[in-house]
C-alpha cells in the first residue's frame, strides 16, 4: 500500500462503526504508515450548507494495513 492508492474497508470493527465507517467504504490513501496506521480519507459528499458554506462528510480514519485493501493503485 502507498500514498495516493484507492482502497476499501474489508472489515466491520466497533473503531471504524464508531466514526460512522463500514464495510466496502472506499477512501484515498493520504498518509504514510505510521506505527502501523496509514491516513484514509473516505468518501463522502460535498454540499452547501444553509449558511453558504461548502461543506463535506468525509472521514478521515487511521486504518490498519490489514483492515483495507488496494482497489487501485
Amino acid at each position: 500500500m502507498k500514498l495516493l492508492n484507492r482502497v476499501e474497508l474489508i472489515v466491520d470493527k466497533k473503531r471504524y462503526l464508531d466514526l460512522g465507517l463500514k464495510k466496502g467504504d472506499q477512501g484515498i490513501v493520504l498518509g504514510e504508515e505510521r506505527n502501523g496506521y496509514w491516513l484514509v480519507y473516505f468518501d463522502g459528499e460535498i454540499f452547501q450548507g444553509e449558511d453558504g458554506v461548502w461543506q463535506t462528510t468525509e472521514i478521515d480514519a487511521a486504518v490498519l494495513e490489514e483492515d483495507v485493501k488496494v482497489i487501485m493503485e
